[in-house]
């Protein structure tokens, strides 16, 4: 497993990424909010996200969300492949996007957003 910060060349997963948000969705019957392509793109070009890879494949994804100027910072957007979930990459995931959060907004009160 890698998990890496992610860049604007890493765009093109989004489009994935916001079908995988649907998916979960339905499948957990929650009301995941959906997510614009642009929007998960924009996240990536700032590097506010991360990615995590299993054997070179996507297999999930978080975001940095700042509210009034980096004072505040949810870790937000959590996907995980569906065939890859309950092997702890969600929690993987979480303590990486934790750690950029620390590093870009170190002053920042951190939170995390979910549902399920």
């Amino acid at each position: 497993m890698t998990i890496r910060v992610a860049t604007a060349a890493d765009t093109h997963y989004a489009d994935l990424l916001c079908q995988w948000y649907i998916e979960s969705a339905k499948q957990r019957g929650t009301g995941i909010a959906k997510r614009d392509p642009e929007y998960v793109r924009e996240k990536m070009r700032q590097g506010n996200s991360v990615l995590a890879f299993v054997e070179g494949e996507l297999a999930g994804f978080c975001y940095i969300e700042t509210f009034e100027s980096g004072k505040f910072v949810a870790n937000s957007g959590l996907v995980v492949n569906v065939e890859l979930r309950k092997h702890g990459l969600g929690r993987a995931i979480k303590r990486e996007i934790f750690r950029l959060s620390r590093t870009k907004y170190p002053e920042a009160k951190i939170f995390g957003i979910t549902t399920s």
